[in-house]
């Protein structure tokens, strides 16, 4: 398989491949997180997610794979955004909205804030995550969310966010793998 090749592990598009563009900043999810990420997921058919930081956009394809209804992603770089839409298009799949532009700025303006699961997964060399997380509370996203799902480079990792995220989610699994430390959370019921 190709440095810039992934597959989809499951579901309706198992084992179909996507390339990406090759960018220094993208580290896509390895297979094995994927399949940890929705064994302890449990969502309903037709849940529906939003992407942060999107990158190949592979998070987004294992969740339409898997049964999702209706997924938007955020990306900034525009040569990706652009090599995600042509392998939609080889895929055959349309029920995604693809956003070119700065992650705040999209949380800033959307009006939408149904996501059951939301992925959170910014380049290393920017520390954001707790402002994401931030404005995501701030701007009621999280008001149906059940899943957050967040990634950070383990040599660096900010305890802080874990302990953030914790004050309205369980978290679930808080765990490394290589040089990728990766949380999932649950939304408290009673938030």
């Amino acid at each position: 398989m190709k440095a810039n090749c992934l597959r989809i592990t499951s579901g309706s598009l198992r084992s179909r491949k996507i390339e990406y563009f090759p960018n220094y900043d993208l580290r896509p999810t390895k297979s094995y997180i994927r399949e940890v990420i929705f064994n302890v997921c449990k969502l309903e058919d037709n849940f529906n997610t939003l992407d942060l930081f999107s990158g190949s956009g592979i998070l987004t394809l294992e969740s339409i794979s898997r049964g999702a209804q209706d997924c938007h992603l955020v990306e900034s770089n525009k040569e990706t955004c652009d090599k995600f839409l042509s392998e939609c298009k080889k895929l055959n799949v349309e029920n995604y909205m693809l956003f070119h532009c700065d992650v705040f700025k999209f949380l800033q303006k959307e009006q939408s804030q149904d996501y059951q699961l939301i992925f959170i997964d910014p380049p290393y060399k920017y520390d954001c995550l707790r402002n994401v997380l931030d404005e995501l509370f701030r701007r009621n996203f999280i008001k149906n969310n059940q899943y957050i799902y967040l990634e950070q480079d383990k040599k660096n990792k900010d305890k802080s966010v874990c302990e953030h995220l914790s004050t309205k989610y369980h978290i679930i699994k808080d765990l490394s793998i290589g040089d990728v430390s990766y949380t999932i959370a649950k939304k408290r019921d009673y938030d």
